[in-house]
């Protein structure tokens, strides 16, 4: 290999993010991406390469990875994000999913429920309220995700790797 060869290299690997996502079950994602966009508690953000480091509060919403010409949208609830000097973006989540492991059926059952709740207690019961709320922005995370999915005929947008299977919270609202 010769020096221009090497220096390429060397310039292509700087341009990538070392992305990790962490539910509480396993390394749910790994990969280098060139850019990655998260919900957070003061609205979404792009973390590029060269990005200064970061603490922030992940909220639920949408993730977008960008690997090169290729996005893939993963459904997360809440954690936390963590940016650092070297490129390394670590985000630990409650929950992560990718659009070809939800169903539309089963997130339009769990956001009515959840909107049920919101009108039963929104008169009386605070905490009632606050958990379907927060599951209701869940479920609204996962419903866009698995429409955009759907939107592209099924198929993955991104062959993002073997090693990217995501975890389900399989709870109920």
């Amino acid at each position: 290999m010769n020096v221009t060869n090497v220096m390429n290299v060397s310039n292509a690997s700087m341009s990538l993010l070392n992305f990790k996502l962490i539910t509480p079950e396993k390394i749910a994602f790994e990969k280098k991406v060139s850019q990655v966009t998260l919900p957070t508690m003061d609205g979404e953000i792009t973390i590029l390469p060269n990005h200064i480091p970061l603490v922030a509060e992940l909220v639920p919403g949408v993730a977008m990875l960008k690997e090169h010409n290729h996005t893939e949208d993963v459904a997360v609830s809440g954690g936390f994000i963590q940016v650092d000097a070297e490129g390394n973006v670590t985000v630990l989540a409650d929950t992560a999913e990718r659009g070809e492991d939800l169903n539309l059926k089963n997130i339009e059952q769990a956001k009515a429920r959840a909107e049920q709740v919101m009108r039963e207690s929104a008169r009386g019961d605070d905490e009632a309220f606050a958990r379907a709320a927060a599951e209701l922005e869940r479920e609204l995370a996962r419903y866009r995700v698995a429409r955009k999915y759907k939107a592209g005929s099924g198929k993955p947008r991104a062959d993002m790797g073997p090693d990217s299977s995501l975890t389900d919270d399989t709870g109920t609202v």
